[in-house]
């Protein structure tokens, strides 16, 4: 049985997923998946400075943000990660998670992540039909 702080911190998985493709540019959020829990409130103020956004080789403006630490383990392993502004079409985009991100129980990752998506056209608007009586 593996002790509490003893097993590393990993990251699972990310929606969109790296290397995605014609991802919308309505996304408003990329969750971040790790198996431990990394929002408790000892590790927050650190871990939600240890995520960076890019747009090409641009740093751009993101939100990190929680869902408080709950009684549901599943949702005491995400980050979620909000671009400020929309995403661009036919862009690729870059999220680095560094190495300093950290669980509840003080494990570390340990070294950086990369997980990268290329946006698709814009999304078309519906045109307005109008109806003559």
């Amino acid at each position: 049985m593996a002790v509490p702080g003893q097993k590393p911190l990993n990251f699972v998985s990310s929606v969109p997923a790296n290397g995605a493709r014609n991802v919308s540019t309505r996304l408003k959020e990329i969750k971040l998946v790790f198996d431990k829990n990394v929002v408790n409130d000892l590790v927050w103020n650190n871990n939600r400075k240890q995520i960076r956004m890019f747009k090409g080789s641009e740093r751009i403006a993101i939100r990190v943000r929680r869902i408080p630490d709950t009684v549901d383990f599943s949702k005491r392993r995400n980050i979620y990660v909000r671009p400020v502004n929309a995403l661009a079409p036919n862009s690729k985009y870059t999220i680095v998670i560094l190495a300093d991100l950290a669980s509840k129980a003080g494990e570390k990752l340990g070294k950086s992540v990369v997980i990268s998506f290329t946006t698709g056209k814009k999304a078309a608007v519906t045109p307005t039909v109008v109806v003559q009586e």
